[in-house]
């Protein structure tokens, strides 16, 4: 389903560049604008034009939340935010990326910035979160600048040159991912088990089982015809000789060396360099076992919030 939205736009006087809201034919620039952006941040890939567009069409998508700054009609720089549900609290929040820019246009950030407050206040917003962190540059500074202060910690960064690392040996069998036989599986495992939206899930394995290119290694272990184990790890989109482990699931400590190491085995097949992943929530407790194969913290990502 395609969405195309007439633009709102806002100038401030004196101001180089216009803000505009979402309009589907801005989704290659943006694609192109947060690739040159942010080619030196650790452990975060620009999603594509065609990813932004299957996330933009789900139900409920509000197209006032996502800000994009043209200087005349060149795409500079955007702003993503998305409104979430009240908590028991009551508080209205919203979940804000900060601005993204080219460096020639980084003035630009404050207007997307500004204006983008400014419509999530009219929305009855109160409260934003954001992430925060030294590998993705420039958000510190911004956080400290826009009056944020720290909440919780969100994800730790771990990192690895795939020559440094060593497959462990297992008797346990890892399987590469078989989409008729494993894909409702995993769908219902990602949404019982893991607390995922059915679509959510389903697109983002539809996604990935499409593209072999850029997700070659898709990995389960099964016990009794059932799946206990799975590892998914894809080309950075930034760089195609840096691997990024997506989410693994395990439902025994004792899957996650076969898994890791049948991924490691295959990276090196593949001419890989590096490889990083980020742990989160009930994951980040795992930090000692992805030390043990040679993984190291290389930085953290936290929660900040701001008053509006």
């Amino acid at each position: 389903m395609n969405r195309i939205y007439n633009s709102l736009s806002s100038m401030v006087p004196m101001s180089k560049y216009e803000i505009k809201t979402y309009n589907e034919k801005f989704l290659e620039a943006q694609e192109e604008v947060g690739k040159t952006a942010t080619k030196e941040w650790q452990g975060f890939g620009q999603s594509s034009a065609d990813r932004l567009k299957t996330i933009y069409s789900q139900e409920g998508f509000d197209p006032e939340t996502k800000f994009y700054a043209f200087e005349g009609d060149k795409l500079v720089g955007f702003l993503t935010s998305i409104i979430v549900p009240e908590s028991k609290d009551g508080i209205k929040t919203a979940r804000l990326e900060f601005p993204i820019t080219l460096v020639e246009h980084e003035d630009s950030a404050e207007l997307l910035f500004n204006t983008a407050v400014e419509t999530l206040q009219k929305k009855g917003v109160k409260k934003l979160q954001t992430r925060v962190g030294e590998v993705y540059k420039g958000t510190v500074e911004k956080a400290e600048k826009w009056g944020y202060q720290y909440s919780q910690d969100l994800y730790k960064l771990m990192e690895a040159n795939v020559s440094e690392l060593s497959p462990k040996e297992s008797d346990i069998e890892v399987q590469e991912f078989d989409v008729e036989r494993d894909l409702e599986p995993l769908i219902q495992i990602f949404v019982e088990k893991l607390g995922q939206k059915e679509e959510y899930s389903r697109g983002n394995f539809e996604r990935v089982t499409k593209d072999k290119e850029n997700f070659p290694i898709h990995l389960v272990i099964r016990e009794n015809e059932q799946i206990v184990g799975r590892a998914l790890a894809y080309r950075n989109p930034n760089n195609p000789k840096e691997f990024n482990f997506g989410s693994l699931y395990s439902e025994d400590e004792k899957y996650f060396e076969p898994l890791v190491s049948k991924a490691i085995s295959m990276m090196k097949s593949f001419g890989a360099e590096k490889t990083s992943l980020f742990l989160f929530g009930p994951t980040l407790s795992m930090e000692d076992l992805y030390s043990s194969f040679g993984f190291s913290r290389a930085g953290k990502i936290d929660f900040y919030e701001k008053e509006i």
